[in-house]
């Protein structure tokens, strides 16, 4: 983050903190309360999400050429492997010959994969380097039966992946991350180590998991036995770009009678900065780490959570992985309480009580992603 955005940010929350309402003229708004109960919908912000870029494993899993994982999002089995030149290519783990996994788990200083049914081998960069009995195969283009590889880059310590294999493998993914990805990476944070990944599911709709991040009304309430003393009374600074976010969540040490110095590491001491990275991504960043989560649905009332919390460094003994487990822990507790709020709305969705679910002025980012992941849905019709 560049002095000019520190700066700025400071201000407006100094503004803020002597009067000045944030979200100035923004208005308000309602959303129906389909939009969290429709399987219809739900299959089709699916297919929607795998054609954008999703945070599928942290790039400190991946240390050396012939490093690989295996992964699997949006229904989408992955290989990722670290190439001779230190990229990370990303494939379909589905052989090319009768579609069983090639890879299983993860390893160091590989050079082939080996299918388990019939043994076709595959190099590192995923082409089809050898198949057993090959005369049974009369005119096989070896050349068109690599692994299907997809459009993947890294940023901010993570790999990136368009799940879609109708996706040109060389397709652009950094500028659907801007304006906010060049500040991530100007962290202090430029290789960060994942430590204490988790997966688990909420029985809520991904959005619902989101609505609660694009306010801090709630914040006071929901969060009193955990971190509310230490943020300011509903208070956040939201800026919006590229349908991706910064919201800055001030804490209750900022005095705006003598504010701090406007830098980046004060603005992390005395605030946190939430980046979300349109559609399913938020990165959540503290004084010396951060914690990322992407939201998979799986159905209207059932997400998938992927986390990873990113280090500056790898822990260098007992007392340090004792320390970043209790930030890890507090954070696991903090987003809990947003998560049991989720599944209590959505428990109650059905209901008849509300056809429609409404958003304050101070709301506003809510119904402003609803109406950017609308407009993008639009966009991305399927032919009938």
């Amino acid at each position: 983050m560049d002095t000019p955005t520190a700066e700025g940010l400071l201000q407006r929350t100094v503004a803020a903190l002597h009067g000045a309402r944030p979200e100035g003229a923004e208005a308000g708004g309602t959303l129906p309360v389909t939009r969290y109960t429709d399987a219809a919908r739900t299959a089709r912000e699916r297919r929607f999400l795998r054609t954008q870029p999703q945070p599928v494993a942290a790039s400190s899993d991946l240390p050396a050429a012939g490093s690989w994982l295996t992964c699997g999002h949006l229904a989408a089995p992955l290989l990722l492997v670290r190439q001779a030149d230190g990229t990370v290519r990303a494939f379909l783990n589905v052989c090319r010959h009768r579609g069983a996994r090639v890879a299983q788990g993860c390893g160091r200083d590989t050079r082939h994969f080996t299918c388990p049914y019939h043994a076709w081998t595959y190099g590192c960069d995923g082409t089809l380097e050898r198949v057993p009995q090959a005369f049974g195969f009369p005119g096989l283009d070896l050349a068109s039966h690599g692994l299907r590889r997809l459009a993947a880059c890294e940023h901010a310590g993570l790999v990136w992946v368009v799940t879609d294999p109708a996706t040109p493998a060389d397709t652009a993914i950094t500028p659907t991350l801007q304006p906010f990805i060049a500040e991530i990476e100007a962290l202090d944070l430029q290789h960060p180590v994942a430590f204490a990944p988790r997966t688990y599911e909420v029985a809520a709709n991904w959005k619902l998991l989101l609505d609660g991040a694009f306010e801090a009304y709630h914040f006071k309430i929901v969060h009193r036995d955990t971190i509310a003393a230490l943020f300011v009374n509903n208070l956040q600074i939201v800026d919006e770009a590229n349908h991706n976010r910064r919201l800055f969540l001030p804490k209750a040490n900022l005095d705006p009678d003598r504010p701090p110095p406007a830098t980046a590491a004060s603005l992390r001491r005395h605030g946190n900065l939430l980046y979300f990275l349109f559609p399913n991504t938020t990165l959540l960043v503290q004084p010396d780490h951060a914690q990322f989560s992407t939201l998979e649905p799986l159905a209207p009332d059932r997400t998938r959570v992927h986390e990873i919390t990113l280090l500056p460094a790898a822990p260098d003994g007992d007392k340090a992985r004792a320390h970043w487990q209790a930030n890890v822990e507090l954070y696991r507790r903090t987003l809990g309480e947003d998560y049991a709020m989720a599944e209590s709305i959505q428990a109650g969705l059905a209901s008849g009580a509300n056809d429609l679910l409404t958003f304050a002025t101070f709301e506003f980012s809510a119904p402003h992603f609803h109406a950017d992941l609308e407009a993008a849905l639009e966009a991305h019709m399927e032919p009938a």
